[in-house]
């Protein structure tokens, strides 16, 4: 897990100008109507209403750029300018003793009227659009580039904006669950809205076309799509206006969260960016692919890798017997693919930073409505696991590298990260925040309904995911007012936070993701239970707490939790932020790397200190955030000026009598001030409880640094006469002597263990298999008795004593042939020399190159890639021809 280095920073603390970012009002008392409210349901003894349904996403980045959402107002603001100014401010305060508390330039006030509270904030890929949405409304506005805001302006900047579907998203249609920009949209300007009563809208925005935000290029009603059988139905949602009964087909149908398979990036797999995957209340999962704008824009591995998939499959179709309904998918995939491929696509110059991208139009063959995938069944009809969705995140799987080098176009695309799974991944979380993992290994591609009835009503598909492991994160009593959150990783695909009311938790996938992926690419079945065993008794998905909202507030907040939004930057660093009840909490993380392994002691028996534990560094604390009641003003003002009747009034300025009137007014301020006083009370409590552990863990770490001084003395030479290895005075042995002691036993036993290491290796040489048969001994003897001949022909010695023999030389028949053999090679050598001429220094270097020979192995991969290829390219003619004479034969 990535290491916590520090919480929320001083910059973001009171009485900081960031602090004040995420504050309702930054002056209790400019917010009037905000004390009545409060003094009158103080006066009644009733407690705020909590109106709030959903999860609240209500921080947006924009690089190290903040848009934060308080109530209906919108703030801007730049982390690193927002440091930077923190820094200069305390320079001035430590040099002239007066320092500023305002923000400078590093906040803006957003103006844009909206009516409702901002539930959520969301940026368009290109950075260029904000889509705010309330509990029924949505907005799109523009916002300014980075260029104009933080220049210090006196007064709120207006945004320029429009109300989506003013006549679809109003207070009288069913809420907005989620408002997602489309991964293909063109330069960001698609915009797709999910309400809870599963209706899916594509809006394609155009700043030109007003009647682009009035009305949806595509609306789908998912409780009629899900009964759909062919593409004749009418799958759009009901006109507004219309009452709308009791419908069976409404039942299960509510809508909690939506979200992409993928980010469009060129590492994902083809179908992941345009598969919308939807969460239902009760727990089912829905998928919609494709689901496309009328104009969209592909990444660079999309079309490649789709092209070659829907060809190979139409070319295999009459090969490999497949059902009606994979065929079915099959044709209406290549004919989708066919329209594609015969269009030419419109170049798009982006933005400055930008680069171009190319449109295509959305294939209107086999249609533009998908068939609705699912439900996905999750676990088993006899279990009695009950899902209360709150939140989904897809985790989108690899692209195939082997499609991508089988094609022959001319695409841009290039392998950049190896990692990941070949499968989807479904992350689910519920209201009693279990975290339920998924894979999708039978994979979501484009589906479609068949263009007309079909005579016989085949059974829906058994469509299901595999739960992989279930992660408990919330206290089950909190259930019932709880909404989790996910939030992506900034610096791992593979790795997520989970945000509501009790924390963040940090989760990550990577201890097992590698071992997944081997199994998943293995197609040996021999020893796949063994090895699955042990991955599901593995080490499991890293589960770790960050925060806990609940130890650093003394009283139950009256808000949820903001959805925590998570950056990597070189000057702020792994940057986790959020907000609880109006105050920013925060995490500088440790980029999560390769781990150092510990340093064992080379040999545990050898003890040179009476203390064995090291320096104690406790782990990181937050920063005391005061709590508001010590900073809040007092309601009891606002209680006489307002609720005192003005022939009462006089009365607080006599004497006092006991009279009704007096027993009601007092019993009315007691009731103020008993609850800002228990508020009061309660923080103070806090402050010296943590005043208390402060001063012991101080005496803590006094009493080890200490002990770390004692020892170190005692290693220098200082004081040794009281460093004893044996703890008593006057006994055992010195410590720098315990320390040369040890270091020369470290020498021995490594000398030791590379004399044993040299012995074990002669041995495993020595013993070579079994016994040598008579055959290979004799043919081991004829061996040594040429060598021996030939080394007494050439030196004119024996071998064995050493004594000249040249009658024997001449006489000796192997002389002869090993001298003809000699005489043989010289004269091969002069001629092949005369024959090459000039060219022999480089034709000696080309003879060594073919020396060496390519490895078998090697040799039959390469055949094999070469033959597979070959089977591609013969199958592509095929379909080629056989779709030519169809054609000849219907002309």
């Amino acid at each position: 897990m990535p290491k916590i280095i520090s919480y929320t920073p001083s910059w973001l603390s009171r009485p900081s100008p960031g602090f004040h970012l995420f504050s309702s009002a930054k002056n209790p008392a400019d917010n009037k109507k905000s004390s009545e409210r409060l003094s009158n349901q103080s006066i009644n003894g009733s407690k705020p209403k909590k109106t709030h349904i959903g999860h609240v996403k209500t921080i947006a980045r924009r690089g190290t750029e903040i848009f934060v959402a308080v109530d209906n107002e919108i703030r801007w603001s730049d982390l690193c300018m927002l440091r930077e100014e923190n820094e200069k401010g305390l320079r001035r305060r430590k040099s002239t003793g007066v320092g500023t508390t305002n923000g400078g330039s590093a906040t803006e006030a957003l103006k844009y009227p909206v009516g409702e509270p901002i539930q959520q904030l969301s940026i368009s890929p290109n950075g260029t659009l904000l889509a705010i949405s309330t509990s029924h409304t949505v907005h799109v506005v523009l916002l300014p580039g980075s260029s104009e805001l933080g220049q210090g302006k006196t007064g709120p900047i207006k945004l320029k904006g429009n109300n989506i579907g003013p006549t679809t998203h109003v207070l009288s249609q069913p809420r907005v669950i989620r408002a997602l920009w489309h991964p293909f949209g063109v330069l960001g300007t698609c915009l797709v809205t999910v309400t809870a009563d599963a209706v899916v809208r594509v809006w394609e925005l155009d700043r030109d076309n007003r009647w682009s935000f009035d009305s949806p290029s595509l609306a789908i009603d998912l409780k009629k799509l899900v009964l759909g059988t062919s593409q004749q139905g009418n799958f759009s949602p009901e006109r507004t206006g219309r009452n709308k009964g009791f419908s069976p087909d409404a039942v299960g149908m509510e809508v909690v969260s939506a979200c992409f398979g993928g980010t469009g990036s060129e590492n994902e797999s083809a179908w992941s960016a345009m598969t919308l995957w939807i969460g239902m209340q009760d727990g089912d999962v829905y998928a919609l692919c494709p689901l496309l704008p009328t104009k969209w824009a592909p990444s660079n591995s999309v079309i490649p890798s789709l092209s070659v998939v829907a060809v190979s499959n139409a070319a295999l179709q009459d090969d490999v017997p497949a059902d009606l309904e994979e065929s079915q998918r099959q044709r209406d995939q290549y004919r989708w693919m066919s329209d594609i491929d015969n269009q030419e696509p419109k170049v798009i110059q982006g933005s400055i930073s930008s680069s171009s991208v190319r449109v295509y139009t959305r294939p209107s063959d086999p249609g533009p409505i998908p068939r609705l995938q699912g439900p996905f069944s999750i676990f088993p009809d006899d279990s009695e696991q009950d899902l209360e969705l709150s939140d989904l995140h897809v985790i989108a799987s690899k692209i195939d590298r082997d499609l991508m080098d089988g094609d022959d176009s001319d695409s841009e695309f290039e392998a950049t990260n190896e990692e990941g799974l070949s499968a989807a991944m479904i992350c689910l979380i519920t209201r009693s925040g279990s975290v339920v993992l998924c894979l999708d290994l039978d994979g979501v591609e484009g589906e479609w309904l068949p263009p007309q009835e079909p005579l016989n009503h085949l059974p829906p598909r058994d469509s299901s995911l595999v739960p992989f492991e279930i992660l408990e994160t919330l206290k089950h009593e909190n259930a019932l007012v709880e909404w989790p959150a996910f939030s992506p990783d900034a610096c791992s695909p593979h790795a997520f936070f989970v945000t509501h009311s009790q924390g963040v938790f940090f989760f990550s996938m990577d201890p097992w993701l590698k071992s997944l992926e081997n199994e998943l690419q293995n197609t040996s079945t021999t020893g796949s239970t063994f090895r699955i065993k042990v991955l599901k008794n593995g080490p499991g998905t890293l589960r770790e707490r960050l925060l806990g909202f609940d130890q650093e507030r003394p009283f139950k907040q009256l808000g949820p939790a903001t959805a925590c939004v998570v950056l990597d930057d070189s000057d702020l660093g792994y940057f986790m932020l959020t907000s609880v009840g109006g105050q920013p909490q925060a995490t500088i993380l440790d980029k999560p790397g390769v781990e150092t392994p510990e340093v064992l002691p080379i040999d545990d028996e050898h003890q040179y200190g009476p203390d064995q534990s090291t320096l104690h560094i406790g782990p990181p604390r937050s920063v005391y955030t005061v709590p508001e009641s010590f900073s809040a003003n007092s309601l009891l003002p606002t209680f006489v000026n307002k609720q005192v009747q003005l022939r009462h009034k006089k009365l607080l300025k006599e004497e006092v009598r006991l009279s009704p009137v007096t027993l009601g007014l007092m019993t009315d301020a007691h009731r103020i001030v008993s609850d800002e006083t228990h508020r009061i009370g309660v923080s103070a409590a806090d402050l010296f409880r943590r005043c208390e552990r402060l001063q012991e863990e101080l005496h803590d770490q006094i009493r080890h640094l200490n002990n770390t001084a004692y020892r170190i003395e005692g290693l220098l030479g200082k004081n040794s006469d009281d460093y004893r290895v044996d703890g008593e005075r006057g006994g055992g042995e010195k410590g720098n002597a315990v320390v040369l002691k040890r270091l020369e036993d470290a020498k021995d036993r490594q000398k030791e263990l590379v004399e044993r290491f040299e012995r074990l290796r002669g041995k495993a040489t020595g013993s070579g298999g079994k016994n040598l048969s008579e055959k290979e001994g004799l043919w081991i003897s004829e061996i040594h008795q040429s060598r021996d001949a030939l080394f007494q022909a050439k030196t004119g010695k024996n071998r064995d004593n050493g004594y000249d023999d040249e009658h024997d030389v001449a006489n000796s028949d192997l002389m002869k042939r090993f001298n003809e053999a000699s005489r043989i090679a010289q004269d091969l050598l002069s001629r092949a020399s005369e024959a090459r001429g000039g060219n022999s220094s480089s034709d000696a270097g080309e003879e060594r190159d073919r020396g060496f020979r390519v490895p078998a192995q090697l040799q039959r991969a390469k055949v094999h890639q070469v033959m597979d290829l070959l089977a591609r390219e013969s199958a592509l003619v095929d379909a080629a021809v056989l779709r030519l004479s169809h054609l000849s034969v219907s002309g």
